[in-house]
C-alpha cells in the first residue's frame, strides 16, 4: 500500500494566489498546501480521484483512489476542524503472468489547524496541522492504528502574480512490526494565468513505507475557480528518485458554504 503520510495545510492569501480564487482557500491541487484556515463558520468540501501506476522488480501495481475527500470548517478565522480521506482504493498487481486485485476503503484523519503567524511583507504566513487516524477495521489498506502526525506550512505572495509554499510534515505510522517515523518536505509554486486560472509546479519527497523507502516527486498542473465558492483542478506527476518508478493523474473539486451552520452570535466571538 503506498503511503504518503501527508496531512496537508493551506493558506489564505491575497490576490489570485496559491490554491485560492478570491477569498476561497483549498488544498488542492498537489501536495504541498499553504497555510490559512476557511474562516469563520465556513463549510468546505474538497474531493478528488488519483490513478497511480508504478513498476518494482518486475511486478506492475495500478491503483485507482477516491473520493479522497476532506471537509473543513471553521470555528475561527484561524482555527478549523478537518475530517479527511483517502476513499475506497482499488489495487491491481500484475507479476509475471498472474494477476491479483484487492480493494477497500484508506483510513481517516480527524484533526485541526491553527494559522498562527499572518503574512507580512517580508515575513510569510505560517500555521500548523495535527491530526489521528482513525483505522479502517478490516481493511487491507488499513494501519489498524491510531498515528498521530504534524504538518509545518508556510506561504509567501511573490512579485508578478507568483506564490511560494513549503511544509514540512511528520508521523508516527503503524504497521505489522510496530510504528516508524515518516517525514516529508514539499516545495510549491504558481502563478496566475488570468480568467480565474492558475498553474502550479512541486517537488515533494516523502517516506512510502518501512521496506521501500522514501521517493522523489516532481508534479504540476491547473486550477480554475467557478465563481466564488467553487474549483477544479488536474494535475499530474512522475517519481525522479526512490525505489519504484511510478506516475499519476488527478482530478477534482472544490464546493464552500459560506457561514453555513453557526448562529450570529458566534461570528462576534469568534472574530
Amino acid at each position: 500500500m503506498r503511503c504518503f503520510c501527508f496531512l496537508l495545510v493551506c493558506t489564505s492569501v491575497s490576490d489570485v494566489s496559491a490554491q485560492e480564487i478570491g477569498d476561497l482557500s483549498t488544498e488542492r491541487p498537489g501536495f504541498t498546501a499553504t497555510s490559512g484556515a476557511v474562516g469563520l463558520g465556513v463549510l468546505q468540501l474538497e474531493q478528488g480521484y488519483t490513478f497511480e501506476s508504478a513498476r518494482d522488480e518486475g511486478s506492475k501495481l495500478a491503483t485507482f483512489s477516491g473520493p479522497q475527500a476532506l471537509v473543513r470548517f471553521g470555528l475561527t478565522d484561524t482555527l478549523e476542524l478537518r475530517f479527511s480521506t483517502d476513499g475506497y482504493e482499488w489495487e491491481r498487481q500484475e507479476f509475471g503472468g498472474s494477476r491479483g486485485s484487492i480493494t477497500g476503503p484508506n483510513d481517516y484523519i480527524l484533526g485541526a489547524k491553527w494559522r498562527f503567524l499572518k503574512q507580512g511583507v517580508a515575513r510569510p504566513e505560517v500555521a500548523i496541522t495535527g491530526g489521528v487516524s482513525l483505522p479502517a477495521w478490516g481493511s487491507a489498506f488499513t494501519s489498524a492504528g491510531h498515528d498521530p502526525s504534524f504538518t509545518l506550512a508556510a506561504y509567501k505572495d511573490l512579485p508578478g502574480k507568483f506564490s511560494l509554499a513549503a511544509n514540512a510534515n511528520m508521523s508516527a505510522v503503524t504497521d505489522p512490526v510496530g510504528r516508524y517515523l515518516s517525514s516529508g518536505e514539499s516545495l510549491w509554486g504558481a502563478r496566475s494565468i488570468g480568467r480565474g486560472v492558475s498553474l502550479f509546479a512541486e517537488t515533494f519527497h516523502t517516506t512510502i513505507d518501512r521496506s521501500e523507502g522514501s521517493d522523489t516527486f516532481v508534479d504540476g498542473g491547473l486550477f480554475r475557480g467557478l465563481g466564488r465558492n467553487a474549483q477544479i483542478d488536474v494535475s499530474a506527476g512522475h517519481t525522479i528518485s526512490g525505489q519504484r518508478p511510478s506516475w499519476f493523474v488527478s482530478m477534482g473539486c472544490v464546493f464552500r458554504a459560506p457561514r453555513a451552520l453557526l448562529p450570529a452570535a458566534w461570528y462576534r466571538f469568534g472574530r
